[in-house]
């Protein structure tokens, strides 16, 4: 009888899906900084430091939009469509930051780069962070 029970619970925990990681979180906390420090900055350090920021910003905000889109996609599939698809948006990001990069300072021409480069840290930073905060949540 408690053998019956302890089968039927190693069946019930088999049969349970492991929870899919919310990607698009790291996204979402991101631009609701950029749109809440934007202003914030613009009034203590003025217009060409504020958009200097946002322009790094931009370049970590956006490919990891890419990057949490397609990983969500690919959550859908088979785990080995999805380790493909996965790492392919990986790929694509890398290439999307030094694309933006690239049209940042060859297009935008940012009066202060030093401040290019800290949002992207920033952001970066951001991404890692909640990256392990996922990684932990799947244990």
């Amino acid at each position: 009888m408690a053998q019956d029970r302890v089968g039927e619970k190693a069946v019930q925990a088999a049969q349970k899906t492991p929870p899919r990681p919310q990607y698009l979180r790291t996204t979402l906390i991101q631009l609701i900084l950029l749109l809440s420090g934007t202003p914030i900055m613009y009034w203590v350090a003025g217009l060409p430091s504020a958009m200097s920021l946002v322009y790094g910003a931009l370049c970590a905000l956006l490919p990891q939009a890419y990057f949490a889109l397609r990983v969500n996609n690919a959550a859908r599939r088979s785990a080995q469509q999805a380790a493909r698809a996965g790492l392919a948006a990986e790929g694509g990001k890398f290439v999307l930051s030094a694309v933006s990069f690239a049209l940042v300072f060859a297009v935008l021409k940012p009066e202060k780069p030093e401040l290019v480069f800290l949002g992207f840290g920033v952001f970066w930073v951001i991404q890692i962070v909640d990256g392990i905060r996922l990684l932990r949540d799947l244990r």
